[in-house]
């Protein structure tokens, strides 16, 4: 199997279609593929930004790692509280290896992590790893720091 078949969109529909990206986010919303484009939020495929086969295995794991706490957390059951934990703290593993992956791939297009946010919890301000002021004029999300790779 080539690398890029752990990360290709299953569906045209899930696929970006924008002519060019011109930037991307890492982010779970429960699809096959963590890369998403920042203009439209589908998926690209990791072939089209012609990543390297151990670039696309960086993403698969730990989309795989993100994806299973994204998982426990909407099963809303024992590992809720745990899954929020780990998925909430922007220091915590799964969001390193995140924010690495978004810096790997920003040498090809601009790349944010898109951080997990709780609806139930107060819309967040600053950055959670920086404190900045998060910048609110965004397409996604609440906002996203003007220093940190990251979106929320």
């Amino acid at each position: 199997m080539d690398a890029y078949q752990k990360l290709r969109p299953w569906t045209e529909i899930e696929s970006c279609a924008c002519e060019t990206v011109e930037g991307l986010l890492l982010v779970d919303i429960l699809t096959d593929n963590p890369i998403h484009c920042r203009t439209c939020k589908n998926e690209v495929d990791p072939e089209r930004l012609q990543l390297t086969a151990k670039e696309v295995e960086a993403v698969a794991h730990w989309f795989s790692v993100k994806s299973a706490l994204n998982r426990l957390w909407l099963d809303s059951g024992d590992y809720e509280t745990y899954a929020k934990t780990q998925l909430s703290d922007p220091r915590g593993q799964v969001n390193r290896e995140g924010l690495a992956l978004a810096r790997l791939l920003s040498a090809r297009l601009p790349t944010r992590l898109w951080l997990f946010h709780d609806p139930e919890d107060p819309e967040p301000k600053q950055c959670p790893l920086c404190g900045e002021t998060l910048e609110t004029n965004v397409r996604w999300g609440f906002g996203e720091c003007p220093r940190c790779p990251i979106l929320i």
